[in-house]
């Protein structure tokens, strides 16, 4: 009997020290957060604001003005909606840029991004819903919430002039 104590005392032991060892050697794979490289865009939040965003709220902002004619049409804003919803995301992320940690680092900025984010949501519900009323009302959000954010964050140089101006007025797309 006493040999069978020793035995299961012996596994219990050995058990033990297996599992201490292996949770050792787990939490040493684990970076601490000092360690863990910070997660970053390829480019600036500028060019993303630029490139994706500009790109993607112009025809948005100018389908009132143009009352959406065909299905295509409608699908078309939907998508540019989804993508501006997606680059109000991004926007969070900081990329490249010189002033890039500073801007995602204020709750100011996030609050931005996440307001555009939730105003491409309601832009992809008109387009859906294929309704010029609600497209307006979600374009001229958008427009606020773009002013706003400029006003507060680059005043002086709304796109850095990366790819020359790009916001388009009534005239430009007859």
């Amino acid at each position: 009997m006493k040999q069978d104590q020793s035995w299961w005392l012996f596994r219990r032991v050995r058990t033990t020290v297996l599992l201490a060892s292996i949770a050792i050697a787990l939490t040493r794979c684990i970076p601490s957060p000092d360690e863990a490289e910070e997660f970053r865009l390829p480019m600036s939040i500028n060019e993303v604001m630029a490139s994706l965003i500009n790109h993607s709220a112009d025809p948005i902002w100018v389908a009132a003005w143009r009352n959406p004619q065909s299905d295509r049409d409608w699908r078309e804003l939907e998508h540019l909606a989804r993508q501006l919803q997606l680059g109000g995301s991004l926007i969070t992320i900081p990329g490249s840029g010189p002033v890039d940690t500073m801007w995602t680092g204020r709750s100011e900025w996030t609050e931005y991004a996440n307001a555009l984010s939730e105003a491409a949501g309601r832009a992809i519900n008109a387009a859906r819903s294929k309704d010029t009323e609600l497209i307006g009302r979600a374009g001229d959000e958008i427009v606020d919430i773009c002013e706003s954010c400029h006003i507060d964050f680059k005043p002086d140089l709304p796109t850095m002039n990366i790819y020359g101006e790009l916001s388009p007025t009534a005239s430009d797309n007859r």
